[in-house]
């Protein structure tokens, strides 16, 4: 990569991140759990060490930079700008750019409307927190981008928590104080307390999302659904509820919590699912966008991205893949090249593919230093020794091409397995995954399966919206198929990329099926696997069959 015109974006605090934009578009994006291998990567500092081996990695060094923009959660960006400027200079004293800090919500917004290729866009964004305002926190807001310019145009502000209260514990009205009745709370933070609720812990949304397939709501929550941004929801909303039906059945909060975790999350799944809805459906009533985009981490429940997509089926539409706080940076850089050129960068086709990737010699050296013996697999050989290993039922990592943005494994940081067999999903949560039965699996499949596997027929990417899958196809596809028949799935073409579509096209040729099952190539305690290294060291210390390293194929014995 040419280190002419070369921008870096860093999100520091939970799910530090780095970006970069480099002679035009964004040119490289990391989630830094992927490099230090601590999940959500959490830190108010500089990840030295990491940004370091990007450069390295990049063939960029520190004076080639000619700025740095950085985003840092529930801050004035304004006030701390001086600062943190001071403290990078410290930490890289080569830097001579230009440094600026961003607002936590315009970076979502930022990154989104450059990845999405649109022109000019409304991008709604939705997450736990944003930035600091007069009496709180960003909460949702709605902001217009187009190729130079990022403008509010309403947002949603959340009070900040005055209860002393442990974070994972915020969830019990007995531990609140008198005026937090009244203080309002963004739908993300709201998710965060049902979470807690329901027994899981931080960064654990995801396990809320797929208990409530299993649960009913178990009240009427019709009185708190908006009709825009100007809705109220209280830290107390929803909590209050579930207290005073525990109490009609003589049950402390928790002890009811225990045994209806459930109903609880299908209560506030069904709630966002509709709130959001009719928020997005007044933003294109009111303002007749050309297009809208989602970002921020409520985006991440792929059924109410259905939910939405299935109103708005007449607007384009736009989720952003890391639509989290590590898809910040990728604002940031576009920030940052906007402060010398005065637009923002140009859509990179290859995103959300812009990570670090490794050569097939790269490859072979890991699986030689490891003492492991690897074979050689050249042209369409791979992807049809790969498709063989899968009908006879292996399970296999794949480390291919550069790695992925966002907290989906799109088929370069992915564990594979054939979605027809009923061991294989107790397989994979057992001695792989290691986590809750009844978490669902996601399939990848070919374009031109989807509408005949589902009831969704458009192209899906990124793996964030679901879908039905069709009734003759349950019994027969259930690793993949949820408890209330639903699916994530990934679409693949040739065009986004040759190897998956030769893998799926040689399944589907063995086994009259398109589709494989799809997770992330980790276990429960780790980040997605990012190097060669890492890939062997999970291998080695799960139930993992087959490990594919671009080229280079590992099998254990037995």
């Amino acid at each position: 990569m040419s280190s002419r015109s070369c921008f870096m974006g860093l999100n520091l605090g939970h799910d530090r991140a780095i970006s970069f934009v480099s002679d035009g578009p964004l040119s490289f994006h990391t989630a830094i759990e992927r490099l230090d291998r601590r999940k959500h990567s959490e830190s108010p500092d500089y990840p030295v060490a990491e940004i370091n081996r990007v450069l390295d990695h990049l063939g960029i060094a520190i004076d080639d930079i000619a700025g740095v923009c950085l985003s840092y959660l529930g801050s004035n960006p304004e006030r701390i700008s001086e600062t943190m400027a001071w403290e990078f200079r410290q930490e890289f004293p080569g830097f001579r750019g230009d440094f600026s800090t961003l607002d936590h919500h315009n970076a979502h917004a930022i990154g989104a409307q450059v990845c999405s290729g649109f022109n000019e866009t409304l991008v709604l964004v939705a997450d736990g927190a944003g930035d600091e305002r007069l009496w709180g926190t960003q909460a949702e807001s709605l902001i217009s981008v187009n190729a130079k310019t990022c403008q509010l145009i309403d947002e949603r502000v959340q009070s900040m928590p005055r209860s002393q209260l442990n974070r994972p514990k915020f969830y019990d009205p007995a531990f609140f104080r008198a005026d937090d009745a009244t203080r309002q709370i963004s739908l993300g933070l709201k998710y965060e307390q049902i979470t807690y609720l329901c027994g899981f812990g931080p960064g654990q949304a995801g396990q809320t999302m797929a208990l409530a397939a299993y649960g009913e709501p178990l009240f009427d929550y019709q009185r708190y659904l908006p009709s825009d941004l100007s809705f109220s929801l209280t830290y107390p909303d929803f909590l209050r509820e579930f207290t005073d039906l525990a109490s009609s059945r003589k049950q402390t909060l928790r002890e009811f919590a225990k045994s209806n975790r459930a109903d609880i999350a299908a209560t506030y799944q069904a709630y966002l699912e509709e709130a959001l809805v009719r928020i997005s459906e007044e933003v294109v009533r009111r303002h007749k966008p050309d297009a809208l985009c989602f970002a921020g981490g409520i985006f991440l429940n792929c059924l109410s991205n259905r939910k939405i997509t299935n109103a708005l089926s007449q607007t384009n539409l736009y989720f952003l893949p890391a639509c989290g706080d590590d898809g910040q940076s990728i604002g940031t850089a576009a920030y940052a090249y906007w402060r010398q050129a005065e637009r923002f960068p140009e859509p990179n086709t290859a995103f959300p593919y812009l990570g670090r990737g490794f050569s097939s010699e790269e490859c072979e050296k890991a699986v030689a230093e490891a003492g492991l013996a690897g074979e050689r697999l050249f042209g369409s050989s791979r992807a049809e020794r790969l498709a063989q290993l899968l009908a006879e039922g292996k399970i296999v990592g794949v480390l291919q091409g550069r790695s992925e943005a966002g907290p989906r494994a799109l088929g370069h940081r992915s564990i594979l397995a054939d979605p027809r067999s009923p061991t294989t999903k107790p397989r994979i949560d057992a001695g792989i995954k290691r986590r809750a039965e009844f978490r669902p699996y996601a399939p990848m499949m070919l374009r031109e399966c989807v509408g005949d596997i589902t009831d969704f027929a458009s192209a899906s990417p990124h793996m964030l919206i679901t879908a039905d899958v069709r009734e003759q196809h349950r019994l027969k596809l259930p690793a993949i198929t949820h408890i209330d028949n639903s699916t994530r799935a990934q679409t693949v073409t040739e065009e986004i990329d040759p190897f998956l579509f030769a893998l799926l096209t040689a399944f589907e040729h063995k086994t009259g099926y398109g589709v494989l099952l799809n997770t992330s190539f980790n276990d429960e305690s780790e980040p997605i696997v990012d190097s060669p290294e890492d890939a062997i060291r999970t291998f080695l210390r799960t139930e993992l069959d087959a490990l594919l390293l671009e080229e280079v194929l590992v099998t254990k014995s037995g």
